[in-house]
């Protein structure tokens, strides 16, 4: 899956915290893209099974739920690594982990994640979902990257 895919799923993952659906509109203002393209991602999406869409309602399926949650989680394994490991501040780890979450396969993220002695929060204290039971979720913060 190529990265401006995965942006989207992020998108809409992180918008419908605040909301059971989004729209269109809303997905292309907090990309900063074209309503056209929306439509033409959404349309990919649907068709790879990781996003709903009906009546201009748009929801990740339990894949997109889980690809999203996937791909936060290397996101935050990176913020991990780069802070508490190499000494960078957070905002560069930040902007480094947005570029790493895209191209960390599942063999790299695994290693990483044992590496770092499996951590269960990133360094702003959001949750890392591999690592932390599920009961365990409904008292750490899960929305932010």
């Amino acid at each position: 899956m190529n990265s401006s895919r995965e942006d989207y799923i992020i998108a809409i993952y992180r918008l419908t915290k605040r909301a059971d659906f989004v729209n269109s509109v809303t997905i292309a203002k907090k990309l900063g893209v074209s309503r056209a393209s929306v439509s033409e991602m959404v349309k990919k999406l649907c068709e790879d099974g990781l996003i709903n869409f009906e009546q201009n309602k748009i929801s990740l399926t339990e894949s997109g739920m889980v690809k999203a949650r996937n791909i936060i989680s290397c996101h935050r394994l990176w913020e991990y690594f780069l802070t508490e490991i190499l000494g960078m501040s957070y905002d560069v780890a930040h902007e480094q982990a947005d570029l790493l979450e895209h191209v960390t396969g599942a063999n790299l993220k695994d290693a990483l994640n044992e590496y770092l002695n499996y951590p269960e929060l990133s360094p702003r204290g959001n949750v890392i979902w591999d690592n932390v039971e599920k009961a365990d979720l409904e008292n750490k913060s899960a929305d932010n990257p």
